[in-house]
């Protein structure tokens, strides 16, 4: 059972606090309240609130004086400020101060409930958060990679079986989902972690000088080689190296590669010595390397020699239970950077942001949390302030949340949003029950053998719900 919430209000102006009861004692929530401040700033110490509705009118401590007594305790603490009358000049000032939200008086309750709701929303959140990067600590031995989605489980899963080995990894996933992140968290458990992990992109060189940054030159070799210089492979020498974008690698390099692979025996350009190294591979690209095998883009040897243990990364559409976890890290994150308040998310934009595609995936939600932390400096972040795309994200989506394509034919999209709504609906009975198979099953109205069925085809697998 959820812990119940527990919101304090220090308001002379209400001494029997009935009108913050009447607008917040919903969904058994505790509601506590004071009529002056140093009763009000014991209380806080005492039972630590989750949200505090605080008067700037009080006599023993008025003005924003209460708000930033109230913040010098917890940093962390919700405080909306609530002034006498309403002003845009006190708006500004209160969230200045460090408030979260600013209210006028007379008090209405439906208002008050509504920034109240937002201030815990915010709240669960962050610890959200906190829980998140402890699991994945505590689990994984790493920090970066924030997910509760059962398929982000299974990567993490596949990262901690594979670590501890030297084998080669061939990391698969759109631009944008994390493959250097993943790269990192393999490298940082491995037994290499004390020696370099060193990372190049082979899409952003050409032919000639990406032969010369892999495996290095002489001096000489070629036109500004004007002395000898060392490439990746020698960098990582006791190490771990990161090929990444290995699938816009030219036929001639991918030759090279795989002689070097074979026994980690190399030539630099223009050089006549051999050069032995003892490097962990691990590898990632974007591109369908099947595809590009058949139509001959892709050494085939190559390929099966660097998918000796695949990762998939799954975009971010396929995650959404995600974004609200990643959004806040990367506010938080940005804001941390910028010096700047982290910005609250109204329930409206949070919907366009789930709705979103996100074609870019993480790296471009990143992105973007960058650009609204400085936009909204300590301000809500409202649809206005989103890219039009994103904006009109909701009219793109199906009313249960699901992305419309309106490229496919009707058959087949009717098909297809079935199958995931079917998939979203057993996935939250499964979360619901923790893996309880009879339990689930029943509540679905469908036998156990069904259950099996629909689970298998679905990619659900009970120990993600334990």
């Amino acid at each position: 059972m959820a812990e119940r919430e527990t919101i304090l209000v220090i308001d002379p102006s209400d001494p029997a606090g009935r009108i913050a009861r009447v607008a917040l004692q919903l969904d058994g929530r505790a509601v506590l309240h004071c009529a002056n401040a140093q009763e009000g700033l014991a209380l806080a110490q005492q039972v630590q609130p989750d949200v505090v509705v605080a008067a700037l009118d009080t006599v023993d401590l008025p003005g924003l004086r209460m708000v930033e007594a109230l913040r010098s305790k917890n940093r962390t603490l919700p405080v909306i400020a609530l002034a006498g009358t309403a002003t845009v000049e006190g708006a500004v000032q209160a969230l200045r101060a460090g408030a979260a939200d600013y209210i006028g008086r007379p008090i209405s309750p439906g208002l008050l409930s509504q920034k109240v709701v937002r201030a815990l929303q915010e709240v669960r959140a962050a610890r959200q958060l906190a829980s998140a990067r402890a699991t994945a600590k505590d689990r994984y031995g790493f920090t970066q990679l924030l997910s509760q989605s059962p398929k982000m489980t299974r990567v993490f899963d596949a990262v901690r079986s594979v670590a501890g080995t030297d084998a080669t990894v061939l990391i698969r996933g759109e631009t944008g989902t994390g493959k250097e992140l993943v790269a990192r968290a393999i490298h940082e458990r491995s037994r290499r972690r004390e020696k370099p992990l060193i990372g190049v992109n082979c899409g952003a060189f050409t032919e000639t000088l990406l032969e010369s940054e892999l495996f290095g030159h002489e001096k000489g070799s070629f036109t500004g080689a004007l002395g000898r210089r060392q490439g990746v492979f020698e960098m990582a020498d006791g190490g771990s190296l990161f090929l990444d974008e290995l699938g816009e690698t030219s036929l001639s390099v991918q030759v090279n590669l795989l002689r070097v692979l074979e026994d980690m025996t190399f030539r630099r350009v223009g050089g006549t010595e051999s050069v032995k190294v003892d490097v962990r591979i691990i590898a990632a690209t974007n591109v369908a390397l099947e595809v590009a095998t058949k139509d001959g883009r892709f050494r085939e040897d190559l390929y099966y020699r660097l998918n000796v243990f695949p990762v998939f990364l799954p975009p971010l559409r396929d995650r959404v239970e995600d974004i609200p976890l990643l959004l806040h890290h990367f506010l938080q994150d940005a804001a941390e950077e910028y010096e700047l308040p982290i910005p609250s998310v109204t329930p409206e934009s949070l919907d366009r942001i789930v709705a979103y595609r996100w074609p870019g995936n993480v790296r471009q939600l990143r992105a973007m949390c960058e650009r609204w932390v400085i936009l909204c400096n300590g301000a809500a972040l409202t649809v206005d302030l989103m890219p039009r795309e994103l904006a009109n994200s909701q009219d793109a989506a199906s009313p249960t949340g699901l992305y419309i394509d309106d490229t496919i034919p009707l058959p087949q999209l009717t098909q297809r949003y079935v199958t995931q709504i079917e998939r979203a609906y057993l996935h939250k009975l499964l979360a619901r029950n923790h893996g309880k198979l009879i339990e689930t099953a029943e509540m679905a109205g469908i036998t156990r053998r069904t259950l099996y069925t629909r689970m298998k085809e679905f990619g659900l697998d009970v120990k993600d719900y334990k």
